[in-house]
């Protein structure tokens, strides 16, 4: 067993917190872009079905990748080995870009 001098925190607090916020993160995102659906839905059907058939998904793909970063962070910080890639944060990165060009070619549109 390991002493606290070793191990001054909790190994598995950080990562879950890590986890719990990246998982608001995607239901911001969920919850935003539904609101986006309905005022682009005012003026354009079509733009809002695809800005929801692309952006929603994003958000449960983030959902799943947090999910699958605290299960190899968990094995990680208990094997003493590197931590995970950054496909999360590229992943939100990517899909905040989307939301913000689909918005401006909505204000410009409209």
């Amino acid at each position: 067993m390991r002493s606290e001098a070793e191990n001054p925190w909790d190994i598995g607090l950080q990562n879950e917190r890590t986890t719990l916020a990246w998982s608001r993160t995607a239901l911001s995102f969920v919850v935003g872009g539904l609101v986006v659906v309905r005022f682009i839905a005012h003026s354009s059907t079509t733009l809002a079905i695809v800005f929801a058939a692309v952006t929603l998904p994003l958000a449960v793909v983030i959902t799943w990748l947090a999910w699958r970063r605290y299960r190899r962070g968990q094995h990680r910080l208990h094997g003493r080995s590197p931590l995970p890639d950054g496909a999360l944060p590229g992943a939100v990165a990517a899909l905040a870009v989307l939301v913000g060009i689909i918005g401006i070619v909505y204000v410009l549109l409209s």
